[in-house]
């Protein structure tokens, strides 16, 4: 009998719960069509002039998922703030960005990335 109801909740399970990958990753439906195009577009831009391998593309291209979500978040938080405000917490927003950036790079890929950085930010490629 414990067979039988063990092996019914496993079916259960199986059938109700979709796979990762059918759906096309974690938290995919979480952005819009419009974020994940906009941060391809960004991890595209960063990886002409840097050169990522495939793992290093998926990391950073999560990556500026996770910052283009926290820019909008932060956007809508601080509405009403004072623009000081907004500044230093946007302004945090990007240094935490680059620090986990900086962790995903290899030395030379670093070296090439503190070239670009004058010109290229997450928000903005000239």
């Amino acid at each position: 009998m414990k067979n039988l109801f063990l092996a019914t909740c496993i079916a259960a399970g199986v059938s109700v719960a979709s796979p990762v990958w059918a759906i096309g990753g974690p938290g995919h439906g979480a952005y819009s069509p419009a974020m994940m195009s906009r941060a391809t577009t960004l991890t595209r831009a960063l990886a002409e002039r840097i050169h990522f391998n495939e793992a290093q593309f998926i990391a950073v291209k999560q990556l500026h998922l996770n910052m283009l979500t926290e820019r909008r978040d932060l956007e809508i938080l601080l509405n009403g703030a004072s623009a000081e405000e907004r500044d230093t917490q946007l302004s945090w927003a990007q240094q935490r960005y680059e620090s986990e950036l900086m962790f995903l790079l290899k030395p030379q890929q670093l070296v090439a990335y503190q070239a670009l950085r004058t010109n290229f930010t997450a928000h903005r490629v000239k």
